[in-house]
């Protein structure tokens, strides 16, 4: 009996020790209420109204509700490379979409980094890593950054990007197959294949990023048409659904096609979450294995509301989407469930993407020491006490340091309920307490100036010391890049030009013409960049844009063609 007993507790022991499975569903684009969740019990608005996603629901009910879920950055490139490596966008040095400033603060690229896969590989603990779908171009293809099957297609050095979402081929622009636009549907099988392989083998992690809910939309034909059915059934909006012409599937166009289509869309993107859940429980690893599904940004598909006269983007309650610092730029939906999170919970603890590679470095088991300088803390407390919880990152808080050329320049950090917000080019300061106000209607700034005045510092600190960049170096970064690409254009068109004189066709002079007409085209618009830029320098607005009509008028009016003798 004694014998038994022990053997018994040896078992135990092994299953408790035994290494958990990470698995992250990345969608693109997707909005903080643009599921069929209610992220927060108490307001109805945070779940959509007609879109269906049974996969989220039914990680819900297993799983946790994080109601202050982040993203790293308000766009996709710089999220997508903070969550490989566990560091805030600023300590990356990738903060936006094209990101001018990282190419001088970072020429030799991001080769010293770690991502999560290369960390779980590190700790020696047997994980097979798997990555399918979008990456991040600038980190090139992901079957060299630690992950052992990736869906790349030979001979792409840049990996997967944005076109993969549009493109079957590329190269060649081939649509999509009709079932399954959008890789929607080969991502879920190969992820579910991944797991049939390897699920009770070995440990794994696998991370399945999407290209929905970016745009273009795409749905199968038999999703659209069954969401037209419940949307007519629903009483929406029909006007204008019959007269469209041409692909309203693959290109949706008519309120009601492109809200249909967005929801078939989103339906099809959940079903990765449905088979996943399922082919984990058939293997016997659902207790074991860590499911987490955000997004890489706010919603980019916002709805529009007037607010004293004015247009404004919404995510659910959410202000602004897509591209702001405000909430509904970069708080996402976010679920997850495994070992230690109670069912059906609702946890309001602010946590971040970057928070992961920490998280599974913990979770893991790893003795191997951290990757030097993260800033994610691990959110094994949180998962485990819930709202009591606590997470200990290396940064002072949550950061989110958007100091883009052509959006409004915000940095922002977030510490426990509030979150301070300082606008880079006017130095205005809001502050908001995301908790109570997570509409961020009330700016508390001048009424606590003590606490505005302690979290701007250590934004500021912890900004200069890893070299996170002004909006002005930014500016300064896009002056220079558009010189240096001149000036190589016009290198290119001299060779050309000794060329095309060497060879002396009949008709040398109208070449001539026509070759320094498209530099200049080229030259002129690198121009027109520049004074775009100068003029964000007095872009004071939260929420607009640098006006575009004006600064080509500017530069139509005062541009003189390069000639070169």
């Amino acid at each position: 009996m004694k014998y038994l007993i022990t053997t018994l507790l040896f078992t135990l022991s092994l299953v408790a020790e035994k290494a958990p499975n990470f698995i992250i569903i990345y969608a693109d684009d997707l909005g903080y209420a643009d599921t069929s969740v209610q992220m927060m019990d108490a307001d109805p608005s945070t779940k959509h109204k007609f879109i269906q996603t049974p996969g989220l629901d039914r990680l819900a009910e297993i799983g946790g509700r994080f109601t202050a879920g982040y993203s790293p950055t308000p766009t996709c490139t710089g999220s997508r490379m903070s969550i490989q490596f566990g560091k805030s966008s600023a300590a990356v040095q990738y903060r936006n979409v094209n990101d001018v400033l990282a190419k001088y603060q970072r020429p030799q690229g991001w080769e010293n980094e770690v991502t999560m896969a290369q960390m779980l590989k590190d700790a020696n603990l047997n994980y097979k890593t798997a990555f399918f779908g979008k990456g991040a171009s600038q980190l090139g293809r992901f079957e060299d950054l630690g992950y052992d099957i990736t869906d790349e297609i030979a001979g792409e050095i840049r990996g997967n990007g944005n076109a993969h979402g549009q493109y079957w081929d590329i190269k060649k622009q081939t649509p999509f197959p009709p079932d399954n636009p959008k890789r929607l549907h080969s991502l879920r099988k190969e992820s579910v294949n991944f797991i049939n392989e390897y699920a009770g083998k070995q440990p794994f992690f696998v991370m399945v990023s999407h290209y929905a809910a970016h745009i273009p939309f795409g749905c199968t034909r038999e999703a659209f048409e069954r969401n037209k059915k419940r949307w007519i059934e629903m009483g929406f909006d029909t006007d204008g659904m019959e007269a469209v012409p041409g692909d309203y599937i693959l290109k949706p166009s008519g309120n009601a096609n492109i809200e249909i289509a967005y929801a078939a869309m989103v339906y099809e993107m959940d079903m990765t979450v449905v088979d996943i859940i399922q082919a984990l429980e058939l293997k016997g690893e659902l207790d074991n294995t860590y499911i987490i599904f955000t997004s890489d940004n706010g919603g980019g598909k916002a709805v529009l509301r007037k607010v004293n006269g004015d247009n404004r983007r919404f995510n659910g309650p959410l202000q602004e989407g897509k591209r702001s610092i405000f909430e509904g730029g970069i708080r996402v939906p976010t679920l997850i469930s495994g070992p230690g999170i109670k069912p059906g919970s609702q946890i309001s603890v602010p946590i971040v993407q970057y928070d992961f590679l920490t998280t599974m470095h913990d979770l893991s088991g790893s003795k191997t020491p951290l990757p030097e300088g993260v800033d994610g803390g691990s959110l094994r407390d949180v998962f485990y006490k819930g709202n009591s919880g606590k997470v200990e990152r290396l940064s002072p808080g949550i950061l989110h340091h958007y100091p883009c050329h052509y959006h409004p320049p915000i940095s922002s950090i977030i510490i426990g309920d509030y979150k301070l917000m300082r606008h880079l080019n006017s130095g205005e300061i809001r502050l908001y307490n995301i908790k109570t106000d997570y509409r961020e209607k009330n700016n508390l700034a001048d009424s606590m100036p003590e606490k505005v005045a302690s979290m701007d510092k250590l934004r500021q600190d912890y900004v200069d010391k890893i070299g996170g960049g002004s909006a002005e170096d930014v500016r300064e970064a896009q002056f220079k890049a558009q010189d240096e690409a001149s000036e190589q254009l016009k290198r290119i068109y001299k060779n050309k030009l000794a060329v095309l004189e060497k060879e002396s066709p009949t008709d040398l002079e109208a070449k001539k013409a026509e070759l320094l007409k498209a530099l200049n085209v080229i030259l002129k618009k690198h121009e027109l960049n520049k004074e775009k830029a100068r003029r964000h320098a007095e872009l004071y607005s939260w929420r607009g844009y640098v006006d575009k009509n004006a600064a080509e008028a500017y530069v139509n009016a005062n541009w003189v063609d390069y000639n070169w003798k």
